[in-house]
């Protein structure tokens, strides 16, 4: 009679990674109820709050809601952009919007944002964008007015003045 083969041993899993961590800005309700099932957040509504929050929660990301108004995320990406008031140097940014133009999207990101999401989103997109971006973080400029990412050409050819380096690898 031949020989059955023998179970393997029970696999047990190793421990969990733990959630990243995120500071929400103005979003909604129900967004916010999805992302807390994904991720660790601490929510503010107004930029001042947000500020005052990271101070003491050591946020992975900052998710901010831009609604019929940008001045909250506008005031909290000055906040974390500038040098002497950042958290932390390379903390990613990422802008949800309900509408949008390539021209707004284009100067959100040229304003220091890592990166926009258009709505409706799933929790899980956005956590999948938000850990690529903690593990594949952008070059990062650092200015006496500025740190962050570096935004000075972006690559979709949209440049075209002149050559200012010219002949220098030559």
């Amino acid at each position: 009679m031949p020989e059955l083969p023998k179970a393997s041993p029970p696999v047990t899993p190793g421990p969990a990674a733990a959630p990243l961590k995120a500071l929400l800005l103005r979003v909604g309700t129900i967004d916010r109820i999805a992302l807390s099932e994904v991720l660790a957040v601490t929510a503010t509504q107004k930029a001042d709050a947000a500020q005052e929050a990271l101070r003491d929660f050591a946020a992975d990301v900052v998710i901010a809601d831009i609604g019929a108004s940008d001045f909250e995320a506008k005031v909290l990406l000055r906040h974390i952009r500038n040098p002497a008031t950042t958290p932390r140097k390379g903390l990613p940014v990422i802008y949800l919007l309900a509408e949008s133009s390539p021209k707004r999207v284009h100067s959100l990101v040229k304003s220091g944002v890592d990166h926009v999401m258009i709505k409706p989103i799933s929790a899980t997109a956005l956590r999948d964008l938000a850990q690529y971006l903690c593990d594949n973080p952008v070059p990062q400029v650092s200015v006496p007015h500025y740190v962050g990412p570096d935004r000075r050409r972006l690559p979709d050819g949209s440049y075209t003045g002149p050559d200012r380096r010219g002949d220098e690898l030559d």
